[in-house]
């Protein structure tokens, strides 16, 4: 399979399995004469001796210093060395590609009047698997993501760090070692490079994907503990959902009542009420469907939008303006963060529901209570996850900034909007596992009238997490299921 990116039709679903999977990518040919077009106008106008922004001119606050064309590929060089300051853990490998990916699809428009040399690297780079180390500190997400733009083309130049099929070495060495060279940057192509919403929409489209899992395993981990606890099936019934016209209620109420065909644990009687968090789970799991097709769609745009500054137009017109600031992807974050928390913390309160039930002479599933604590402590484990999502979905778009003498006085902040919503997406699957192995564990070996689903989720988890059979360590199969759930191999 390959991946043809145009600048205009890139999918989620191209932009993961390019990053995530590691499937190959072309750039149309009719994109790469569109570059080559815009490219032309460009030095035209150099050759005229025109004043450009970016082009010809210093960055910022410095925009009325003009550069001699002599040193027009040392001021690109200059650019992307001095914006090369991040810190912190190196981003994950797949974002970094993503962004890779979503920067040459902006580039193959034209507008913003690179060589095609320049996209030509980016997918080698992509096909060959030379991905930069890009710390995750540093972008304000405006004036597009410059630091961490800045690392991923200081890579393109030789320079810096990077990954070559997973081992870290010197750029130089990875592009050497995968038959590529180095590039020299021309006018304006630095600039380029860095001046995007690349890295902020890079994070938001692997958040709406693991978003996405969690929700199904949401959906799943729910239906078991529905039949360990035997709830009332008319939380779930299609003619209850039906008088309410939300969407994503109505979703995860049809994937719950697919799990929980063929059934006999599930009462259709409603008294006892079951607790919220099983009866109004479709609603709590349905608004994060919701976020999640409001924010694809936000990605989605961006990935195939033009994201720099300056712009230049097929009649050579050159136009100033915003385009690299994240504000809509940023926001899209932020209500992810807070959206997918939502799991974590309803997923929690089935948890003590769950663990509540356990009769007192196998309290906790020990099999001699108070000389075991069973599953007791898993509850501490989800509690303590939970607790760190609450101080992790503060809307980091909303925080001002005032950098570059006071030109830039507001920012996004979308890269690190993206950043808490891996972790809150993190969190929430080590929280789901908790509730998975403690429902696998009250079942128990009697799977007498359950479902297929609760058969084939359990044996999953078991292969994982055996059930108890005296204490033991745990932390590492949690740890365990929560990755299975975020590679989407959970039933």
């Amino acid at each position: 399979m390959v991946v043809t990116a145009d600048g205009r039709s890139l999918t989620l679903a191209d932009a993961i399995e390019v990053a995530e999977d590691g499937v190959a990518v072309k750039a149309s040919p009719n994109s790469l004469k569109q570059m080559e077009r815009f490219r032309s106008l460009l030095e035209e106008k150099l050759s005229r001796g025109e004043v450009v922004y970016g082009v010809n001119t210093g960055f910022g606050s410095l925009s009325d210093k003009v550069v001699r064309p002599e040193n027009l590929e040392e001021l690109q060089l200059n650019l992307i060395r001095s914006h090369s300051a991040g810190v912190g853990s190196p981003l994950p490998a797949e974002v970094v590609r993503a962004a890779m990916l979503i920067r040459l699809n902006s580039l193959l428009n034209g507008n913003s009047a690179v060589r095609k040399e320049v996209a030509e690297l980016i997918v080698g780079m992509l096909n060959r698997g030379v991905t930069p180390l890009v710390p995750e500190f540093g972008s304000l997400g405006a004036s597009g993501d410059l630091v961490p733009s800045a690392h991923m083309a200081l890579t393109m130049l030789g320079e810096g760090k990077a990954y070559r099929r997973g081992t870290l070495m010197d750029s130089s060495r990875a592009l050497s070692a995968s038959k590529l060279k180095p590039i020299k940057l021309r006018a304006k192509e630095g600039l380029s490079l860095i001046n995007g919403t690349q890295f902020t929409t890079a994070l938001s489209c692997v958040a709406v994907h693991r978003g996405n899992l969690l929700l199904n395993a949401a959906n799943s981990a729910l239906s078991v503990t529905a039949e360990v606890l035997r709830a009332c099936s008319q939380s779930f019934d299609e003619r209850l959902v039906g008088v309410k016209l939300d969407p994503g209620q109505g979703f995860v109420a049809r994937e719950v009542r697919g799990h929980l065909k063929g059934s006999r644990r599930i009462r259709s009687e409603p008294v006892p009420q079951d607790p919220y968090s099983i009866r109004c789970a479709p609603q709590v799991h349905g608004s994060l469907k919701d976020a999640l097709g409001f924010a694809e769609r936000i990605t989605v745009d961006e990935m195939n939008s033009v994201s720099d500054n300056p712009v230049l137009l097929e009649d050579g017109s050159v136009l100033h303006g915003g385009n690299f600031h994240a504000q809509p992807v940023a926001m899209a974050l932020d209500l992810m963060s807070i959206s997918i928390s939502y799991l974590g913390l309803i997923s929690l309160a089935r948890i003590h529901y769950l663990l509540s039930k356990t009769p007192p002479e196998s309290k906790y599933m020990a099999s001699k209570p108070g000389l075991e604590s069973g599953l007791m402590i898993l509850e501490y484990t989800a509690t303590a996850l939970s607790n760190d999502n609450a101080k992790g979905i503060y809307p980091q778009s909303s925080y001002p900034a005032n950098v570059s003498g006071g030109i830039e006085d507001h920012a996004s902040h979308g890269v690190n909007a993206g950043v808490k919503c891996m972790q809150v997406a993190a969190n929430v699957s080590k929280i789901l596992a908790v509730e998975l192995v403690c429902a696998s564990n009250i079942l128990g070996s009697n799977e007498s009238g359950i479902s297929e689903h609760a058969m084939k989720a359990s044996a999953f988890v078991r292969s994982h997490s055996p059930l108890l059979r005296g204490d033991r360590v745990q932390g590492g199969e949690i740890e365990k299921i929560a990755k299975e759930i975020l590679s989407g191999n959970l039933p």
